[in-house]
């Protein structure tokens, strides 16, 4: 490995059970650890090298179109079925990946496993450290395995799921109290494009684990079976709460409109109202400044003082009936 970013672990379960973490130059000596009878080999690749897929690609025997996947991210999840390997591709939601989800490549082989990845998986790398130290009783099938790395990227995604449940209730009480505010909005359209690229990922997953639940792979035998339906169940699990929360979401978005509808609505009253109310004392005040000679009250001393208190009595009764009606 030439590349500093590279990251290389290889374990290898011994034909006696026991587990080694080998050297990351012992890359070219893969193909000679299979041969071994009761061997079984899991090798990750944290942002994998060219040269570093090269050596995998020969030592592992995989098919051009495989190679060529592992030089390409952002792939959508799927099940790609090769002579002597499969291909899967499914996401991790880890706290802290700059995107929210974390993109990993698992090529399986009848007694080997290759999971690829480009950011920190913590949850996957748990599930090496327990197959490390043989915890937990992983030392069983390439589909035990298999099923553990799975059920891990899928259990990631439900603290996002919680978290997004407490910023949607945090998001209604704010709306139901009347912020109608910038920020209230930029928020509730992040969190629709946040479920829907979880949406994105999740479904096809299904798709995924659907295949495997139908043993379409080898290394999925009728024992495995209970544990790819518990993976299937996760997942449907996980899509059903995505449209709940997209449901939600869109209720608050519509409440939050309503609430700014409602708003304006109560402006446009208070501003007729007092245009209303202005335009009285204007309407007498136009009717007094009229240049003709003879007008009542045009000569009379208390003439000025008749026109003012007329014009604050008008005022005071306006504003007494918009009052009445719930226009102020």
């Amino acid at each position: 490995m030439t590349d500093p970013d590279t990251a290389l672990v290889i374990l290898c379960r011994q034909p006696d059970g026991g587990v080694a973490q080998l050297s990351p130059d012992r890359i070219g000596d893969l193909h000679g650890l299979l041969d071994r009878p009761g061997s079984l080999l899991w090798v990750s690749v944290t942002t994998p090298a060219e040269e570093v897929v090269a050596d995998l690609g020969r030592e592992f025997g995989l098919h051009p179109l495989a190679i060529e996947d592992l030089h390409k991210q952002r792939q959508r999840p799927k099940v790609d079925a090769y002579e002597g390997s499969h291909m899967i591709v499914a996401y991790e939601a880890p706290p802290d990946a700059p995107s929210g989800l974390s993109e990993m490549h698992i090529l399986v082989g009848p007694d080997w496993l290759l999971s690829v990845h480009w950011t920190p998986t913590p949850m996957v790398d748990a599930v090496r450290e327990r197959f490390a130290s043989m915890a937990d009783g992983m030392r069983g099938s390439i589909g035990e395995v298999l099923y553990a790395l799975l059920d891990a990227a899928v259990d990631s995604y439900f603290p996002h799921l919680d978290e997004i449940s407490d910023r949607i209730d945090a998001l209604e009480e704010r709306v139901i109290g009347g912020d109608t505010r910038g920020d209230t909005l930029a928020e509730i359209l992040f969190l629709k494009r946040r479920l829907l690229e979880l949406r994105r990922v999740v479904a096809p997953m299904r798709d995924v684990a659907n295949t495997l639940l139908r043993r379409d792979l080898p290394m999925v035998d009728n024992a495995s079976v209970p544990y790819f339906q518990d993976l299937y169940d996760h997942l449907v699990r996980v899509l059903d709460q995505l449209d709940v929360y997209r449901d939600l979401l869109a209720a608050v978005l519509e409440a939050r409109l309503t609430v700014a509808s409602n708003g304006l609505n109560a402006i446009m009253k208070r501003l007729t109202a007092f245009t209303v109310v202005l335009m009285v004392p204007t309407l007498i005040a136009g009717i007094y400044g009229m240049n003709f000679e003879r007008m009542p009250e045009l000569n009379w001393p208390l003439g000025y003082p008749f026109a003012l208190g007329l014009m604050a009595v008008a005022m005071v009764v306006a504003v007494a009936w918009f009052r009445r009606n719930d226009w102020f």
